[in-house]
């Protein structure tokens, strides 16, 4: 039975996005959902081969369980099976060489989540009204949504 307290989320019918972040080519997400009141977002990340994400800093628990490839960051590789878990904190830079599908919860405290740190210094904040934003969408619907007013951009230090 299905209440208000318990839904199905049926990612198989959900398009994978690509995250529209530079230096994040390559690199796609299902949010499957971004829960306020909890302060929670679950998602599926999905890397190409060769592909990573900027390095980022944690404001937020993350727990990333690999669904199926090999991914790495600066503390480990992961393989089909492997769970990480991040604290709030945790600072660096995932990737994978051959591609990976991640099944990924993390836990805010504030609405903050990620603090992704451009090559040239820039800071690009992902919150939780960016990742509500993309909750559900189709790849149709994500071409619709003004990403760059969804996020706080810092330029870098002079």
């Amino acid at each position: 039975m299905i209440n208000e307290s318990m839904s199905i989320m049926r990612d198989g019918e959900q398009d994978y996005l690509p995250i529209p972040l530079p230096g994040a080519e390559g690199v796609f997400v299902k949010v499957l959902k971004a829960d306020e009141a909890m302060d929670r977002v679950v998602v599926k990340i999905k890397f190409d081969p060769g592909s990573r994400m900027p390095r980022h800093y944690h404001y937020c628990r993350a727990i990333a369980y690999t669904i199926s490839g090999n991914w790495a960051y600066d503390e480990g590789a992961f393989t089909a099976g492997e769970t990480a878990w991040e604290d709030e904190g945790t600072d660096h830079t995932p990737w994978s060489d051959e591609g990976a599908e991640l099944f990924i919860v993390f836990d805010g405290k504030d609405g903050r989540y990620l603090d992704n740190i451009l090559d040239d210094g820039t800071i690009v904040k992902l919150d939780m009204p960016f990742l509500k934003a993309f909750e559900g969408l189709s790849l149709a619907e994500a071409a619709q949504v003004d990403a760059q007013s969804l996020v706080e951009i810092i330029p870098p230090a002079a």
